[in-house]
């Protein structure tokens, strides 16, 4: 007995120990088996990272992992990547290794694979890899027999699909996607089950996007014959986002594209369903929605997909009796009727035919009719529709949610249209027939994305082939009224190709709060004062404004007699010849205020200043108070002309230190008083002459660069002594200023005339020289006074009396120490 026990664990063992070396053993076997088969099947070039094989993962199957899977083209597509995959992992009948028939192979699981198919122009397949077989006496014939794969279950998770074919062309993308395929692949027969699922699915088709992230699910049959390349679906449901659909049906492949013969369904027949093809997303908006309302949808597509021909394909939907409630609102959406069909015979998208007869609807009581034909919808779309009703949207609010926006009024609209977009494209308006007038009472829109409530009392809007017409047009924008009139061109390619929108309009306002109209240019930021990237003014848009504004508010400029005509263009708006009264005084405004797309606004602007009030620009003006702080304490009037480039911040207040350009300054009648600098000047003159500083009419020119000063040296007069002035201040106002003063005597201080007065030849002096250098910043100037010229003076008039003694003197008086 003993003896037996250890004889089976022998075997056992020596079994055990096979099995563990037996895919060591054969590993290359292994390998070139599976490079042969591969390589026997397709054109292409297949490489992997490494392989790994087991026994004990799925016995007595071997089971054979290769890591990093990927395979590119030839010929035409060649290096082009065709697959990538983390991992591909096969179980495999282990005799069938060393059998000419072929492999058998009971499951394939394939990890994140990422699939590219190409067609190109010339109508050829990436994916056409299979290798032609040679006829018996054709002398080319493999001496090898072919590969003859029998294959029970394929799992396959995490894939990607990207489908370009540049032939139609269509482009189709699949994101996450997960399947398995279970059942028998013999030879060439097979009966698989289906099952999965892809979280998004986009097509496009000539620049045009017909589906978008929808997510699908599928279950169901298909019955397989590999030699004719054909495929039967027994039975099957697809579910796109929600809605279910019955699909059956066969297609089959051929040499030159694709056969299709396939109808499909949904299996049940409520507006709740439909509602189910809504993306997820925005499933949210439709929970605990009441629905009735019986459905019909379903069509068919039958047909070959081979190069520019499609196969043609129906689809209609028809909606009867729908009604939709909200859960809370008082009223509801009923009467719901829909007609539509869209079509196409075999051949090019082009013959497709999009016919919704009828989209009716009573919106809280509100009924809206609504049509829209279209052909030709690749090469020149025909265009044909209408949309008539009454809103009340005070009414509207009671049945569909609106918690985002604030709508209010009525509006009556009457609009009908019939045409080819090319008319519209070559600027033929005459032949897109349009006819339509729109009528808003009342009307008021409040939304998060506008800064201010748009209240519109009454406005009349027409239509026609050219143009819309816009006539007793008047309302509030917050604070604002305007009252406008003009008209809007190329409105339908605005709509519909996203083309440039032409108006010219006249807008009068009796009050208008410039500050309500501002929208932050780079909200929430840490840092003001730097450059915050654009808001954007729109790039389609040509608009010219005449203005006449009787009074406006901006910063905190009280503004009057606004009269001038303002454009947008290419993300711009100039101002030209606009005129203005503000500080008491005029202005003259020309210039720009661009939003480059993605970058910081700038501007470019050139300003003529008459008689602004000095005091009031510096309450109202963000500019002054920074460059002339001490102006807060002051009186006068002055001039200016000005030409100034620079960026905004993202305050909407100019960045400082992108300020460039030049112009004059003149100052009328200008007082300062308490102004900290002159107080270490005062202590050589004078008792209390600083203390209020009358500075007589000047003019001066200045530089600005990256928002440093510099200004040209001007004369004047300060605190009643002639001065002239020099010097700069850097954006961050640091001061570099020089004044040289000619001071009279009797406007020196008392101590500093006793001393003088006993040195002689100072009785003919009736003027000193001094320079004071002024520094630091406004807030901490820092004040020297340079009194070396008037010691300079002295010393000349005193030589004339004293000779040689004058340094004596000087000792005596201690006046050499006041002139160090």
């Amino acid at each position: 007995m003993k003896k037996n026990i250890i004889k089976g664990a022998l075997t056992l063992g020596t079994l055990f120990v096979l099995l563990l070396n037996i895919p060591i053993l054969f590993e290359n076997k292994i390998t070139q088996k599976i490079k042969w088969a591969a390589n026997d099947a397709v054109h292409a070039k297949i490489g992997f990272e490494k392989i790994k094989l087991s026994l004990f993962r799925s016995f007595p199957q071997l089971n054979i992992e290769l890591k990093n899977l990927s395979l590119s083209g030839t010929g035409d597509f060649d290096n082009a990547r065709l697959l990538n995959a983390d991992e591909l992992s096969v179980s495999v009948n282990l005799s069938s290794l060393w059998s000419n028939d072929g492999l058998i192979i009971s499951s394939i699981k394939l990890k994140h694979p990422s699939i590219n198919i190409l067609v190109n122009k010339s109508g050829k397949s990436s994916w056409d890899l299979s290798k032609p077989k040679s006829s018996a006496g054709g002398g080319t014939a493999s001496d090898k027999k072919s590969s003859v794969i029998k294959l029970e279950k394929i799992e396959i998770s995490g894939a990607s699909l990207s489908y370009q074919n540049e032939y139609s062309p269509i482009s189709l993308s699949l994101i996450n996607g997960n399947f398995e395929l279970s059942g028998a692949l013999k030879g060439n027969t097979g009966k698989l089950r289906i099952s999965g699922q892809a979280d998004s699915i986009h097509l496009e088709s000539n620049g045009s996007r017909y589906l978008a992230n929808l997510k699908i699910g599928l279950k169901g049959d298909l019955q397989s014959d590999f030699d004719k390349k054909s495929y039967k679906i027994l039975q099957n449901q697809l579910l796109i986002n929600k809605l279910p659909i019955e699909l059956q049906g066969s297609f089959s492949l051929a040499d030159n594209g694709t056969n299709f013969d396939l109808i499909f369904k949904s299996p049940t027949s409520s507006l709740a369903d439909l509602l189910g093809f809504i993306p997820e997303k925005y499933q949210k908006n439709l929970k605990g929605i009441e629905t009735t309302g019986a459905i019909s949808f379903g069509g068919f597509v039958k047909g070959a997909n081979s190069g520019t021909s499609l196969p043609a394909f129906s689809v209609d939907l028809k909606i009867t009796d729908g009604r939709l409630k909200y859960p809370k609102l008082a009223k509801e959406i009923n009467q719901i009727e829909v007609n539509a069909n869209i079509s196409k015979p075999q051949g090019d998208l082009d013959l497709s035919r999009i016919a919704i007869e009828k989209a009716d609807a009573s919106l809280a009581g509100n009924p809206v009719k609504a049509s829209l034909y279209i052909s030709t919808p690749v090469s020149d779309p025909q265009l044909k529709g209408s949309v008539k009703g009454v809103i009340d949207f005070t009414s509207l609010r009671q049945a569909i949610p609106m918690d985002s926006v604030d709508l209010k009024g009525i509006a009556d609209a009457s609009i009908d249209f019939n045409g080819q977009y090319s008319s519209i494209d070559k600027g033929q308006y005459e032949n897109f027939k349009t006819d339509g007038r729109i009528t808003l009472q009342n009307f008021i829109y409040a939304s998060k994305t506008l800064p201010q409530k748009l209240e519109i009392k009454s406005g009349n809007i027409s239509l026609n082939s050219k143009t819309v017409s816009l006539t007793r047009f008047s309302g509030n924008f917050g604070e604002s009224d305007f009252a406008a009139q003009g008209t809007i061109t190329n409105y339908w390619r605005y709509l519909l190709r996203n083309g440039v929108l032409t108006a010219a309009v006249t807008l009068n306002s009796g009050y208008f709060n410039i500050n309500q109209l501002m929208v932050r240019t780079n909200p929430g930021t840490k840092e003001p004062g730097g450059a915050g990237k654009s808001s954007g003014i729109p790039e389609n848009l040509d608009i010219s404004l005449q203005t006449t504004v009787n009074k406006a508010l901006y910063d905190r400029l009280s503004i009057t007699g606004i009269t001038g005509k303002v454009t947008v263009k290419e993300r711009k708006v100039s101002l030209e010849g606009l005129n203005l009264n503000m500080l008491h005084g005029k202005v003259l405004v020309s210039g720009t205020y661009s939003t480059p797309n993605g970058a910081a606004p700038d501007f470019d602007i050139k300003l003529d200043i008459k008689d602004f009030d000095l005091p009031t620009a510096y309450q109202s003006s963000e500019t002054i108070r920074h460059f002339l702080p001490i102006a807060g304490q002051s009186t006068g009037a002055f001039n200016s002309a000005i030409s100034l480039t620079g960026k905004i911040g993202a305050d909407d207040a100019p960045v400082f230190t992108t300020l460039n350009g030049d112009g004059t300054l003149s100052g009328r009648n200008i007082e300062l008083t308490g102004t900290g600098f002159f107080n270490e000047i005062a202590k050589y003159f004078r008792k209390d002459l600083f203390k209020r500083v009358k500075i007589s009419d000047f003019t001066t020119s200045f530089k600005m660069a990256n928002g440093n000063i510099t200004v040209a040296p001007f004369s004047t007069r300060l605190a009643g002594q002639e001065v002239t002035i020099a010097g700069k201040q850097s954006a961050n106002l640091n001061l570099d200023y020089k004044l040289d003063f000619k001071v009279n005597k009797e406007d020196l201080s008392q101590d500093v005339n006793t001393y003088i007065g006993f040195v002689p030849g100072a009785e003919n002096i009736k003027k000193y020289p001094i320079v004071i250098n002024l520094g630091g910043s406004f807030d901490k100037p820092d004040v020297k006074v340079d009194l070396s010229e008037a010691k300079d003076l002295v010393a000349k008039e005193f030589t004339k009396k004293a000779g040689s003694a004058i340094q004596d003197a000087l000792k005596k008086f201690g006046l050499d120490k006041l002139f160090k």
